[in-house]
Parts: structure tokens; sequence; C-alpha cells
């Protein structure tokens, strides 16, 4: 075992508070418009017809062309190559399966699914943390590669109601669960849970305008366990406060270490949509505000420890535009933003003894300031072509810009180190539909690269001789963020009618991704890559 802050991290092969823990964004927000989908999942059916397809409002659902579908996959899926963010691992492997469907019963619209996924990582690093707020920097961990397991479930049920003619409203539940261990001294292991809840209403205003209103809450709770067996070595917990800023504790003071992790999402959305039932253009239009807190306490009965509060607004605009040109031709223009405010605020805390009292620890809050504010935009313009047979997709094209540009300010005393950074990644995706007797294939190729525009690099972390955290963690994350690379995926869908309603498929496709970049900040991902592959089977009935 490794007895130096600077020796663990030479030996980091994977969660940072950055990289993967800032690319999760709010669970509430937008739902991505899938592109690159699956003839196995309902979405490649309905993503090009419905306009409010990637709504906020679970009222969506009631626009669907295919309103009674249901499917069973099982699939998994292969990771390999290091060229990945600092808390992934070199090789995983994930194990899934999910059935859900669509059902549609007079003035009721029926959406609902379970999923389960299982996880294996091979030397995986710095990663405890379970879908936290993508920005929120205070987490706790530590750099010691082990074999980590995850395994989570989840499931949702939606109901739509027509009311009348005009006015329609929906209701959406959710539960999601999961548990990551490691079995490599300090063991972590962590269980997180969330519960989404969405309500939405739809009011028609004559034959083209619909007004619509959805507001949504998540609850989340984490709870971070570390344990250590073995007592002839002194290794860390780190617990950070942002850009390579941290606290360490050693397990020869604290052999066990708890943590808690609450957190509530609240969300609202106004919307507009405008299609003539006898037009070929058609637009909606969605505007949503949200609030969301995430609270960490160590710690247990004989004490807590404040590991910081992390508060964050989200502004979300999301445009589409579809147009129909005769029965063969549909385009979609969409247009999404989401702008979102952090702030994160550190506990200055003193550790006493309280002699009084069987000389129990504790710790005193000295002061709070805030120790970290972000300020994020990611923004996605798209252009999607289907020509169609018989109503039904054959021919598809899609090409996407998507631009995220971040600033974050940590707080050093009189010293504000700020990162900044902006990178655009320009995707083409096309596929056609061949039908070969009784049987229809699905080929599909996507291409695209990512550059960055502006990276000016600054360490929240004070460098010593044995604690250079920004040499070895910090730039690190900072070129993976930055990076240029280039990525291409190939998938292939294969299905068969096996029955009346019954049909048989399986489906392979394979993604990778290409560092093209300069290693300006950390050297170690030139000539490196990184391959995403699945393979899976799936009955629709």
């Amino acid at each position: 075992m490794i007895s130096t802050v600077k020796e663990q991290l030479f030996r980091v092969t994977t969660p940072s508070q950055y990289a993967g823990w800032r690319r999760g964004g709010l669970l509430l927000l937008l739902i991505p418009l899938a592109v690159h989908a699956q003839t196995w999942n309902e979405d490649f059916l309905n993503q090009p017809f419905n306009l409010r397809y990637s709504s906020a409002s679970p009222t969506r659902i009631a626009d669907n062309q295919v309103r009674d579908f249901a499917v069973g996959h099982v699939g998994y899926t292969f990771d390999r190559g290091s060229y990945h963010a600092i808390e992934q691992s070199d090789k995983a492997g994930e194990l899934s399966a999910y059935i859900g469907g669509l059902k549609h019963i007079g003035n009721v619209d029926l959406q609902g699914h379970l999923r389960y996924r299982n996880i294996q990582e091979k030397n995986q690093a710095w990663a405890t943390a379970l879908w936290n707020l993508s920005e929120n920097p205070f987490k706790l961990c530590d750099s010691i590669p082990g074999d980590a397991s995850t395994e989570s479930f989840d499931m949702s049920a939606t109901a739509a109601y027509a009311f009348n003619s005009r006015l329609r409203g929906a209701l959406e539940i959710g539960i999601s669960t999961g548990s990551r261990a490691d079995q490599s001294d300090p063991r972590p292991r962590t269980t997180t849970s969330a519960i989404p809840i969405n309500l939405g209403l739809d009011y028609s205003l004559g034959q083209a305008w619909k007004l619509g209103i959805a507001a949504g809450f998540q609850a989340f709770s984490s709870t971070v366990d570390y344990t250590n067996i073995l007592q002839s070595a002194s290794n860390f917990y780190f617990i950070m406060k942002g850009m390579g800023d941290f606290q360490k504790r050693s397990t020869a003071d604290y052999t066990s270490y708890h943590r808690d992790y609450t957190g509530v999402t609240w969300r609202g959305t106004l919307s507009a949509e405008f299609a003539p039932e006898d037009g070929n253009i058609a637009d909606f239009l969605e505007v949503g505000y949200a609030t969301a807190s995430e609270n960490a306490r160590d710690g247990s009965t004989s004490y807590e420890y404040k590991g910081g509060d992390y508060s964050q607004t989200n502004i979300t605009l999301q445009d589409r535009l579809q147009i129909r040109s005769g029965k063969s031709l549909l385009h979609n223009v969409t247009l999404r933003a989401d702008l979102l405010s952090g702030k994160a605020t550190w506990y200055d805390q003193k550790r006493e003894t309280d002699l009084e009292h069987g000389n129990i620890q504790y710790y005193r809050i000295l002061g709070s300031n805030p120790v970290q504010k972000t300020q994020r935009l990611d923004a996605t313009l798209g252009y999607q072509l289907d020509i169609l047979r018989e109503g039904q997709r054959d021919l598809y094209f899609a090409l996407n810009a998507d631009l995220s540009n971040i600033t974050r300010k940590h707080f050093l005393g009189s010293a504000v180190p700020k990162q900044s950074i902006s990178v655009v990644d320009i995707d083409v995706t096309a596929g056609k539909i061949f039908s070969i007797g009784k049987a229809s294939l699905l080929a599909q190729l996507n291409g695209g690269y990512a550059l960055p525009l502006t990276n000016d690099y600054a360490s929240g972390s004070a460098p010593t001789s044995t604690d250079d955290i920004s040499a070895d963690f910090t730039r690190r994350v900072f070129e993976y963020e930055t990076a240029s690379h280039a990525h291409v995926g190939l998938l292939a869908d294969a299905s068969l009618p096996a029955g009346k309603k019954l049909v048989v498929g399986v489906h392979a496709n394979a993604n990778i991704s290409l560092y093209t970049g300069s290693e300006e900040y950390w050297r170690g991902f030139d000539g490196h890559s990184r391959t995403r592959a699945e393979v899976g089977a799936y009955l629709k009935f």
C-alpha cells in the first residue's frame, strides 16, 4: 500500500470531482432527443413524429404515433481503453435487462418500464459518488485502485388522461436505487436512491395552439461507508472541495468513515405548441426553471462534520421546428440550451474533545464561506431528416452541434483561481432500414469531432513536495475535459417476425473515441483511445 498522497495519485486510473461527476446534470431537466435510437426501443418509432417527445411534461406520451408497444431486452456492454475520465477504468463490463412499453385504452395512455444494470470495473479509483449532481464538488473518495461493482434498478410509470377534447393531464412516478462496492482497503460502499415525480397539464386553444404547464420534484439520498480491514497500512480518504482542493483523513485516525448526502430538486416548465391539423409546419417551445441542492454530512451519532452544501439553479429552453414535405420527407430542427449556476459552501471546522463527556470527539464550526462558483452553458443545435416509406422511417440523417461553456471560480483566501472551458462537438449520423424477405435490418453510421475553443487552466490546490495533487490529478481532469478527439460508431439491428404480434431481434454496435490533443496539461493520453461495444437481443410484442 502507498503512504503518501503523491504516490497514490500516480496510481490513479479512474472519479474526480470533475469529468464524469460533472456530466450528469439534473435528472428532471431535459429528456434528450434520441437520434441514435435502436429499433428495439419505441423511441425509434415515435421520436421523429412526436413534436413533444423530449418535453418535460409527462403528457408527451399521448402524442406518440405508436401507442401500443411492449419490449423485453437483454444486453452486454464492453468498455476498453485508457482514454477516459479519471474516475473510469480501462476495462469495464455491463449487463442490463429491460422490459417496458406503451398502452392506449380509450382516453388513457400508459407507459412504464423496469430496468436492471450490473457494472463490473477493473482497477477503478476516485469513485464513490453515485448519481450526485454533476457540478457538486464535495466528493468523498480515495485513490486506491480496486475492482468496483455497481448494481442499479430503476422503474417508472406514467399515465396520461384526456378529460375532454381540450384538457389533458398526466402523472409520472419513478424510483431508482443503486449500490456500489469496492473490496480494496479503504473499502467504500455507496447506496443511493432517487424518487422523481412529474405532473403535467395541457390545454388546447382551437385546432392549432396548445399551452402546457408541468412541475417536477425529486428526492435524493446517498450514503457512503468506508471500512478498513488491514490495520498495518495507513491510507487516506479525500474530502474534496473543488478544483483539486481537499482535506485529508487517514485510516490510522479513522478506520471507518461515514457520509450522508441528502438532496432535493424542484422544477417547473411552460410550453407552447403550434400544430395546425392540416398544416405542414409545426413548432414546440418549452422553457423551464429548476432549483436543486445537495448537502453532505459526515460522521455518526457521536459527531458530525459538515462536508459541504451545494446548490444550483437551471434555466432551460428547447424549441423544435417540424416541417413535412409531402408524404415522404420529415424535417426536424431542434435547439436546446441549459444554463446552470452553482454555488458550493464550505464550513471551516475545528476538531475538539469534550473532556466532560467521556472524551468525545466533535467538530466546532468556526465559519462558512463560498468555496466554488460555477457557470455552465450546454447548448445543442440539431437537424434531422427522415425519409419515409408508407409512413415509417426508411432512411434518416442527423447533424448535431453541441457547445459546452464552463467557468469555475475557486476561493482560497485572497486568491481566486479560475478555470474556463469551451468545447464544441460536431456529430453526424446516417441510417437505413433494409427489408430482406420478412426480416428487417437497420444499419447506422455516426462520426464526429470535438474541439476545444478555450481552455484556461488554474488549480485550487497549493502543491507541496508530497501533495502535488495539481500535477497528478487536477491537470489530468482538465486535459480530459478540454481534449480534442474524433469519434465514430457503427450499429446493426436485425429483426424477424415470429408470430402474429411477436418480433425477435438482435443488435450489435461499437463506438470508438480517439484522443487527438496535444497533452498540454497532462501526459498519458497520446495515442490512446476508448472503445464501447454492445450486443443484445430483444422481443417485441
